[in-house]
């Protein structure tokens, strides 16, 4: 493995180590103990920290009394308590299950040992959120001696120990000292080769555990950027590049990847390039499909008690011999050996170095001696391992077990080799590959050549405790540090689409709100203080812009935007209707359009003019449904957003159940109605038997502009075989993995287009690929991946008559002035059904994604 490879891959080793449990294969648990763990496990799962933490330790009792108050197990039981406690809000109880975690690894690895710093780092932590910085500092100080002891001073796995260090500036108020060290981690962070495809998911895993890094870099800048001689323009650039870099996203990638494609053209090397990106895809889902059977494996190694009880002999054998003072010896003599070397090279005469060639071969001499010392003891080891391994092939389904993980391996290595050497042909037949496929930051000058005269950038960084707010113009950069963080602006967001969603409306306990400001079950007035708190520090510098391009993060990235309000809402008295009509929509004063990333922007304006295709129009819906029973009638006048789980068995759709979704026989008129807006002909409709996946998968889509689906969108949710989002489209008498009703997102993303819009109008099309997943990491990446550059996705359940009004009035706007971009053309639907006094919930859940502006307004060609 290269040695590019190797250093993102060595976190996972070590966090692989730091986490085995012999102990638990050893002995099997008491049935209590194994239902209190289940019991916390599932409250944190669902978020109830408080009834989490209070099983976990009903748990710790027994756990001791199994194992011992210095087993590995009850360390890790410690650890469980002190995360569980510290997401409870019980700062000293987590620092106190911290503290017996370090002692107890110190016990079992030695105090030297990479857990014992992972333990630390926790403990750290909690002393700074418990605002006592000058305990946490020599608490992370050693933390980070363990780890450069280990792996030495410069490699990412040292990331976190300089951040830690930059948490305890920050808490005593040294800007500049803060700024250091997360520069220090950050630089270390991003700095890792990403060239192969899994060391790149890797890192990009990395920096996002570690993102708060990035935050705390704009924190300490934005505390320094008064002082004197500080370049503020400078400040203004670092920050606004660690805000791209921080919130990298799957869609975002998938945006670029298509921008590489496309600027390719219908070439032979557009069509390796695609080759390439869809191994790459397929390296990721190869070696999760490795990660699932090995997990698979360990089950029935952990049920076995020989194999448990060799494994637990070798781990103990190993963690004596990592305790052993000549395995620590030879480590500190080591390291001796080097820092000698680099102070004082054998070719050059330096003061104080003297005696180095001297000291040197003495310690070469005690290393040799602690070589065939250490070695004894390692063969006693391997005599070990060996037993284990016997215990493992005599384990029922080993041999299938190796010839699939063999077979699995083999693949991953062939397409590995095969995306290496294809990146290396197609870098020296177009450079800019690189740049397009994998884009850089952003600097501001660039960001600001990339904006035409009437729009405005909004980028936004949300953090754990702080976030941060950019906005350029061709003309102005300014930023602004937001005072709340991810907790209070869930709460905002979550409040605001209990407002909007219809579904969610519907399932609310209680009558609609009644405090001044509250029309229906939508609160103007939070929607107006979430607009003071994140967009208004920057409302001078985008005031006057048609069109805002905005780049949302974390818990921003679910709400449509255009429902916040840019001044007070009208007064208590004021008819809730007339409140509706005179409320100061931020649509009211701008176009909005969403960008997955920063670098996007570059990636949609670098493309060379428009797309090649020369037809207007595929639209597809109306597929055949029989609709629910009376059981099932409630969501009835909704593109039904339910929960994908009842439509799948073993992979497959269950075709009964998606019969019984509601017929959409309105998606017929509205598709013909914005067919003939586009001029195009009727066979460009395709209703009833013909909204079927055959028809999709067989259809020349990159021929089309505008690709459409007016159907049901299902959200991802804990499936049965699959995991995904999925359209819904004309089931077939008998499911196959080829066609069963359902367009998936992994099919979608198979998908050959060159449409400058994708209009999916259908449920929370704009959801993430799985339960917790980012928005837009699913039918969105999917859409954006297989060749859109603008998308038309949907937040919540949609009314079926408002997405038919919302996409006509876009697409008649849109024929009658072609040049006026999607953005405003959807602005002026949306304002049409305002004027009409409908509520939000009506008329915002779609959003723009991606190009918001006419189409074929590139900004020069890529093509090589």
């Amino acid at each position: 493995m290269s040695q590019g490879a190797w250093r993102p891959l060595f976190i996972v080793f070590l966090a692989a180590l730091m986490m085995l449990t012999p102990g638990a294969r050893a002995q099997q648990p008491p049935k209590e103990l194994q239902e209190l763990r289940e019991t916390s496990h599932a409250f944190y799962r669902a978020g109830d920290y408080a009834l989490a933490l209070q099983f976990a330790e009903r748990a710790l009792p027994l756990v001791i009394r199994t194992y011992g108050p210095d087993h590995e197990q009850t360390g890790l039981q410690y650890y469980s308590l002190g995360l569980t406690a510290e997401k409870a809000g019980n700062l000293a109880a987590a620092q106190r299950y911290y503290t017996e975690t370090v002692r107890v690894r110190e016990k079992v690895y030695g105090v030297q040992g990479p857990s014992v710093a992972e333990a630390l780092e926790a403990l750290g932590a909690v002393h700074i959120k418990l605002g006592r910085p000058d305990a946490a500092e020599p608490i992370f100080q050693r933390a980070l001696k363990l780890k450069q002891d280990l792996i030495g001073f410069s490699h990412a796995y040292q990331a976190s120990g300089h951040a830690n260090l930059g948490d305890v500036a920050l808490a005593r108020g040294n800007w500049p000292a803060a700024l250091a060290s997360y520069r220090q981690s950050i630089g270390l962070l991003t700095g890792q080769d990403t060239s192969q495809t899994m060391a790149k998911a890797i890192v990009d895993d990395e920096i996002r555990r570690y993102r708060d890094t990035f935050v705390g870099l704009c924190r300490a800048a934005w505390q320094t950027r008064e002082q004197p001689a500080t370049n503020r323009a400078a400040l203004l650039d670092e920050t606004f590049q660690a805000g791209q870099q921080a919130w990298t996203t799957s869609a975002g990638s998938a945006l670029a990847k298509m921008t590489a494609r496309i600027g390719a053209g219908d070439t032979d090397l557009g069509r390796s390039i695609r080759r390439v990106q869809d191994l790459s895809e397929r390296i990721l889902r190869l070696n999760a499909d490795d990660q699932q059977l090995l997990t698979g494996w360990s089950a029935v190694q952990r049920a076995d008690p020989a194999y448990s009880a060799a494994l637990e002999e070798f781990r103990a054998a190993s963690a004596a011999n990592a305790r052993d003072p000549a395995t620590i010896r030879q480590r500190d003599l080591a390291r001796q050996f080097q820092d000698s070397l680099q102070r004082c090279p054998p070719s050059e005469k330096k003061a104080r170095c003297e005696t180095s060639e001297a000291d040197r071969a003495a310690m070469a001499k005690e290393l040799g001696e602690l070589s065939r010392a250490i070695g004894a003891g390692a063969g006693a080891i391997m005599a070990v391992h060996r037993r284990m391994e016997a215990a493992e092939k005599a384990l029922p389904g080993y041999a299938d077990f190796q010839a699939r993980r063999t077979a699995l391996r083999n693949d991953i290595d062939r397409a590995d080799t095969e995306v290496r050497d294809a990146r290396a042909q197609i870098i020296r037949a177009f450079p800019a590959y690189v740049a397009l496929a994998d884009p850089k930051p952003l600097r501001v000058a660039d960001a600001q050549a990339l904006l035409r005269s009437d729009e405005a950038l909004v980028a936004i960084l949300v953090g754990s405790a702080k976030s941060f707010v950019w906005a350029l113009t061709r003309e102005r950069a300014e930023w602004a540090e937001i005072d709340a963080g991810t907790q209070v602006l869930s709460e905002q967001v979550a409040a605001l689409r209990n407002g909007l969603d219809p579904l969610a409306q519907q399932d609310a306990e209680g009558a609609p709100g009644s405090r001044p400001g509250v029309i229906g079950r939508f609160d103007l007035g939070r929607a107006h203080a979430l607009y003071r708190l994140v967009l208004g520090p920057v409302a001078g510098v985008v005031a006057g812009k048609r069109h805002l391009i905005v780049v949302p993060t974390g818990p921003l990235t679910s709400l449509p935007l255009q429902v916040l309000l840019t001044a007070p809402p009208p007064g208590p008295n004021v008819p809730p209707a007339q409140a509706l009509l005179e409320a100061s929509w931020l649509i009211k004063a701008h176009a909005l359009s969403v960008l997955p990333s920063v670098p996007s922007l570059r990636a949609l304006r670098t493309l060379a003019g428009g797309t090649a295709a020369t037809r207007p129009f595929f639209g597809m819906g109306d597929p055949v449904l029989e609709g629910p029973g009376p059981d099932r009638q409630r969501g009835a006048k909704q593109r039904s957003a339910a929960a994908p789980a009842r439509f799948y068995r073993n992979g497959l759709a269950d075709i009964r159940a998606v019969r019984e979704l509601t017929p959409l026989p309105d998606t017929a008129r509205e598709l013909e109605t914005i067919a003939k807006a586009l001029g195009a002909p009727p066979d460009a409709v395709n209703l009833r038997e013909a909204a079927s996946e055959a028809k999709v998968k067989s259809a020349p889509l990159n021929q089309y502009r505008i690709v459409q689906f007016a159907t049901h969108g299902l959200v991802a949710g804990d499936l049965s075989g699959l995991a995904e989002p999925a359209l819904v489209l004309t089931p077939p008498e008998a499911p196959t993995e080829a066609n069963d009703g359902l367009l998936t997102a992994s099919e979608i993303a198979t998908l050959k287009l060159d449409a400058d819009w994708v209009v999916l109008s259908a449920c929370n099309t704009a959801a993430g690929g799985g339960e917790g997943a980012e928005a837009l990491s699913g039918l969105a990446r999917a859409f954006f991946y297989a060749g859109a550059r603008a998308l038309l996705v949907s937040h919540w359940a949609v009314y079926s008559t408002a997405a038919t009004e919302l996409t006509t009035k876009t697409f008649a706007t849109l024929a009658a002035s072609p040049g006026l971009g999607r953005a405003e053309a959807f602005r002026r639907a949306m304002l049409d059904l305002i004027a009409e006094g409908k509520e939000p919930a009506y008329w915002a859940p779609f959003v723009v994604v991606g190009e918001g502006g006419a189409s074929g307004v590139g900004a020069g060609g890529v093509r090589p």
